[in-house]
């Protein structure tokens, strides 16, 4: 079977979230005798990992977008009706790219790989023959909203909230466009549903490549407490403030060895008040995986958003014990107690640290669970397994029809 994956980032280096879950979909339709072809759009200053092994195994195309904004399209686009978002990746050049790359190229199905990508689904819908798949990998309306509720700018809480409304109505419009709709949540295909979606949909979890995640413990800080994930946008970095406000302050009058460790690739400058010797921030940790195993608690206190944080798969891949906001823990069939602990107050998140750094063979048992639930769940063969059939039903309805 021919596909086609269309990606608003090149996922070579899988260094963050998006990138991971379609790197590790690749990997999983190859494992299943898949041929794969990706297109990529790509910022002039994104560096292409040309060492990786994946790439000798796919046809790997790019086309590049300048996706920066400044004040002027930042006003522009306020009086306008489309939304910035969307603008920034559906650019004449990369279009006319993969119009001409689908002129000379067939699919059996062609996957979108989240909304920024979906305007490209018209010239797809004049050229190819192809089933359309679209991965949902967020709402994005209310990651958007999240960043309203976030930002401290009045002018910027409006701006955002045109966004959203803007991406709320082309989600709308497009729902029903393609062929069917994957998401990678339970909670995003309910959503879904309930907006009107009616063509063919079903939930994959994400999936990870278990041979790459070994657990060790042996040079692991204990206690200490670590967040790892994007903090590119307004939310992300207020959920993070919220918890330090909230919770950090009295854990550490607690205790006072106690550490919080926070890695981010994007890292605002404004942040860096909150570092000192026991909050350490860290740009660059190199392999994230060994970063994760030198630490013991996770810590994930997300309070707005959807979809799945795919970081929280591989924590407990490593088995690491996580504390977690139900909203953070969605996409996952956990069960608190179990092999996650969920805490939606800072007292919760108090008590649950508290117990964890108190009673090492306690966070243990959490994580060794997890690992098991990530082996049932979330491994790759499975996973790519079930969509290819999926692919495959696509493919056979058409025949039907």
């Amino acid at each position: 079977m021919k596909i086609l994956i269309l990606t608003n980032q090149v996922p070579f280096p899988p260094v963050s979230g998006y990138p991971i879950v379609v790197y590790n979909t690749i990997k999983g339709l190859l494992a299943r005798g898949a041929d794969v072809t990706v297109f990529s759009l790509k910022n002039a200053r994104t560096q292409v990992d040309a060492q990786d092994p994946i790439l000798s195994k796919i046809q790997f195309v790019t086309a590049t977008i300048n996706p920066d904004l400044n004040w002027f399209r930042l006003m522009m686009n306020f009086f306008g009706r489309k939304s910035i978002d969307l603008a920034r990746f559906y650019q004449s050049a990369p279009a006319s790219k993969f119009r001409n790359f689908l002129k000379h190229n067939e699919f059996d199905v062609i996957q979108i790989e989240g909304l920024f990508v979906m305007p490209y689904l018209s010239i797809i819908k004049q050229i190819s023959k192809a089933k359309v798949v679209y991965r949902a990998h967020n709402l994005e309306h209310q990651v958007t909203e999240g960043m309203a509720n976030a930002t401290r700018s009045p002018f910027m809480r409006i701006y955002f909230r045109k966004l959203a409304q803007r991406l709320n109505r082309f989600e709308l419009e497009n729902l029903n466009k393609p062929d069917a709709v994957i998401t990678i949540s339970k909670a995003d295909e309910s959503q879904l549903r309930n907006l009107g979606c009616t063509v063919l949909m079903q939930n994959f979890p994400a999936s990870i490549d278990l041979s790459e995640y070994i657990a060790d413990d042996t040079r692991c800080e204990f206690p200490s407490i670590f967040h790892i994930g994007s903090l590119a946008s307004a939310s992300n970095v207020e959920n993070l403030e919220w918890f330090i406000r909230n919770v950090w302050s009295d854990l550490k009058n607690l205790n006072s060895g106690l550490r919080f460790h926070i890695a981010s690739r994007d890292i605002p400058d404004s942040f860096y008040q909150y570092e000192n010797e026991d909050v350490i921030l860290y740009k660059d940790v190199g392999d994230a995986h060994q970063f994760i195993n030198s630490k013991s608690i996770m810590i994930v206190p997300l309070r707005t958003s959807s979809g799945l944080r795919i970081r929280i798969i591989e924590g407990m891949a490593l088995k690491k014990c996580i504390i977690s906001t139900s909203l953070g823990a969605e996409g996952i069939d956990y069960q608190h107690g179990k092999n996650i602990l969920i805490a939606d107050t800072p007292n919760e998140f108090y008590k649950y640290i508290l117990q964890c750094i108190t009673d090492r063979k306690f966070a243990e048992k959490i994580g060794e669970n997890a690992r098991r639930l990530i082996e049932k769940q979330h491994n790759l063969e499975s996973g790519g397994a079930l969509l290819m059939d999926f692919y495959a039903s696509l493919s056979a309805k058409s025949e039907v029809n």
